[in-house]
């Protein structure tokens, strides 16, 4: 296969006890733990804007259905960017970008305003710092541990929602929601920042490595002697797996639009829900702070289930890991449902956990059957496109979700679509059968892949 040479420097391989892809990952889980919450704040930010400006909750969602329509626009410009150039020239920008937007949201007076500031700007800018690019730099630097290595990077936005959700709200209710997209943005502008230009790197060959340098005593082809056949990659299907995948090809097989379908209606069903949460506890009689609380400790669970999730997508495979996902998110929606008709706060924290569960399990199983099905040197490109598809269907739940509340008053049609549309994706992520490709486990005389 062709190697497409980095725009980054290559370095002298270094002896070091830890594979300096393990120290990638950890620069791109601080990273996304700032950049994700701009996604899940805005249920945060919703209401106090609200408050102040007394538009409708179907007019001020355009502006997140307007973000998640340009991220998902932006994906597969940004995943070909950071093939070609890498992530130390893409991703500052998008820090810049992203930090102006949110200071610029500081002052906004009009509803265009946050059109414009959060639904295209934050958009854009936050493109180049979020999944698709951190994916992409991941899957190159690992092979066998792949899976944890993209839960341990995806738990990063669990990670955020975890501390910065209490946070904002805290600010908003201290010094106001201006002062709170202030504070975000001023935070973006720096941290990120210093941790790409200081850590970040597309490839080992970067940094004098190569993938078979992912696990001690296997550098240098030494794979087949060490290891355990528990952590190898096995090939199922050489011929897709050594097909050398653009986005033209990638999108002639059925594979790609099952899983662009899977993301699309996960998103779906995810958002009609999520942006809608905390005005819906507000409605039923929660408190503000009690609502943010509980969505920051889905957070934390969010975290757990992406670990958790990454390291069952290396054991029992993608296909049963993302199944799990969204049974346990229709037990959650079952949970708030409940939590509406008999007021519990016990109930809310139950739905927490299964909230933040089931949907961190699912981000690491679909970006890794991404990678399966399609890694390569355009990659980070088809990742995009398919990347489009969840941002889309994001979009349509987003907006669905506050339209129907002014329709009907209530949130039921919201949780029925929700159910449905999840187990509709379920259905589909076993049609496109990643683990058809590359298996999770080595068998006796199987050939093992790098690629």
């Amino acid at each position: 296969m062709q190697q497409v040479k980095s725009s980054d420097e290559p370095r002298a391989r270094a002896a070091t006890p830890v594979y300096y892809g393990w120290v990638v990952a950890a620069a791109c889980f601080v990273v996304i733990s700032l950049v994700s919450p701009l996604i899940a704040s805005f249920s945060v930010f919703y209401v106090a804007v609200l408050d102040d400006f007394k538009w409708g909750r179907g007019q001020l969602s355009i502006a997140l259905a307007i973000h998640l329509v340009c991220c998902g626009a932006a994906a597969p410009f940004v995943g070909g960017l950071i093939d070609r150039y890498g992530p130390r020239r893409v991703m500052p920008v998008g820090v810049l970008v992203t930090a102006a937007a949110l200071i610029s949201l500081s002052r906004a007076t009009a509803l265009w305003h946050f059109y414009v500031g959060f639904g295209v700007l934050a958009a854009v800018g936050s493109s180049m710092l979020h999944i698709v690019p951190l994916t992409a730099i991941v899957s190159n630097w690992f092979v066998r541990n792949r899976g944890t290595a993209i839960g341990i990077v995806t738990g990063g936005s669990g990670a955020g929602q975890l501390f910065m959700l209490p946070l904002l709200q805290h600010l908003i209710e201290r010094a106001g929601w201006r002062g709170a997209y202030l504070a975000l943005g001023l935070a973006i502008l720096f941290i990120p920042t210093a941790l790409i230009w200081r850590f970040v790197y597309t490839r080992p060959e970067d940094r004098g490595l190569t993938v078979a340098d992912e696990r001690p005593g296997e550098a240098g082809g030494g794979a087949a002697r060490g290891g355990g056949a528990r952590g190898r990659v096995v090939v199922l299907d050489e011929g897709w797996a050594a097909t050398d995948w653009t986005v033209g090809r990638a999108a002639r097989s059925f594979r790609f639009w099952a899983l662009t379908a899977v993301m699309a209606l996960f998103a779906a069903g995810f958002f009609l829900i999520s942006v809608q949460l905390v005005a819906y506890l507000a409605d039923e009689g929660y408190g503000a702070l009690l609502a943010a609380s509980v969505v920051g400790l889905q957070g934390l669970l969010n975290v757990a289930g992406k670990f958790a999730g990454g390291l069952l997508c290396d054991r029992v495979g993608r296909e049963k890991t993302m199944t799990l996902s969204i049974v346990l998110f229709v037990v959650c929606i079952v949970l708030l449902n409940l939590a509406g008709a008999v007021h519990s706060a016990a109930l809310v924290y139950v739905f927490a956990v299964f909230y933040g569960l089931g949907y961190g399990m699912a981000l690491p199983a679909l970006m890794t059957s991404a990678a399966d099905l399609f890694q390569g040197r355009r990659f980070g490109s088809i990742l995009g496109v398919i990347t489009l598809g969840g941002f889309l269907g994001g979009a349509v739940g987003t907006w669905l979700g506050g339209h129907f509340y002014d329709l009907t008053g209530a949130y039921r049609v919201n949780f029925l679509i929700a159910g449905l549309a999840m187990l509709a994706s379920a259905a589909l992520m076993w049609k496109a059968r990643p683990g058809r490709v590359r298996g999770v486990r080595a068998a006796a005389g199987a050939q093992e892949g790098l690629t």
